[in-house]
C-alpha cells in the first residue's frame, strides 16, 4: 500500500514569519483567515482540549517553528492534552517517524526532541536509514542497541500506522500544521506569522466543542 506522500509548505511570506502583523494580533483569529475548518474532522479527542501538531523532523519549517511552540507549551492550559504527529513528507522522514516513536517508547523523546531536530537539519543525509539515525542518536547518549529493538518493534509499527493513518484528514495542508479539537485546522502559513498561530490556538480551544 502506498502510503501518501505531504509537501513542505513554504510560501512566499513563510520567511518573515517571526516579525509579528500587528492588525492581525490585535484582532480575533477569523476563520477562513487565521484558521480553517477541517474537512474532515478527527473523532477521539480530549475531552478537555486536544492540539495536534503534523510536523517532520525533516522539515525546516517545522524546524523553525519549533522555539515559538515550545513556548505556547509552557502556557497552555493544563487540561489541554499535546500529541505531536510526525508525518512522511519524503523518505527520509520514514526513518525519522521510526526515531520519533522509538524515543518516545524510551522515555528520552521530550530531553531529546530539539536536539533531534538540530541533529536532523544539520545533515539529513545521516538519516537515510536506521543505521545512519543510530549512529547519530548514540553521539546524544541514546543506547544504540535499545534503540534499535524499539525502532524495530511492533509499538512503533504500530504507532507509525496510526499517524499515518491520520494524514490524510489533513487533505492539502503541509507541515507544519496544528489541529485543535479535531475540528479547526490553523498553521503559520494559514494565520501568516508566529505569534498569530499561537494566538489562534488559544482562541480556538475557546470555541464550543460541539
Amino acid at each position: 500500500m502506498q502510503r501518501r506522500q505531504f509537501i513542505i509548505q513554504g510560501s512566499a511570506g513563510l520567511s518573515a514569519l517571526a516579525l509579528p502583523a500587528l492588525g492581525q494580533a490585535q484582532s480575533r483569529p477569523v476563520e477562513g483567515k487565521q484558521y480553517l475548518r477541517l474537512g474532515t474532522p478527527l473523532s477521539g479527542t480530549a475531552a478537555a482540549g486536544e492540539v495536534l501538531e503534523f510536523f517532520s523532523y525533516t522539515c525546516p519549517h517545522c524546524h523553525a517553528f519549533e522555539p515559538h511552540l515550545h513556548q505556547w507549551l509552557g502556557r497552555k492550559p493544563a487540561k489541554v492534552q499535546f500529541r505531536r504527529v510526525p508525518l512522511i513528507i519524503n523518505p527520509i522522514a520514514k526513518v525519522t517517524q521510526k526515531v520519533y516513536y522509538a524515543l518516545e517508547a524510551m522515555g528520552q523523546l521530550e530531553p531529546l526532541h530539539a536536539k533531534v531536530f538540530s541533529a536532523v537539519q544539520a545533515d539529513l543525509s545521516k538519516f537515510q536509514n536506521l543505521e545512519g539515525a543510530t549512529a547519530e542518536l548514540v553521539k546524544l547518549g541514546v543506547d544504540g542497541t535499545r534503540f534499535k529493538q524499539m525502532a524495530e518493534s511492533f509499538g512503533v509499527q504500530s504507532k507509525c500506522q496510526q499517524a499515518n493513518s491520520l494524514a490524510p484528514a489533513l487533505g492539502n495542508h503541509g507541515v507544519p500544521t496544528l489541529v485543535v479539537n479535531g475540528r479547526w485546522v490553523t498553521s503559520p502559513s494559514i494565520a501568516q506569522g508566529y505569534p498569530e498561530v499561537l494566538a489562534t490556538l488559544d482562541h480556538l480551544l475557546t470555541l464550543p466543542r460541539a
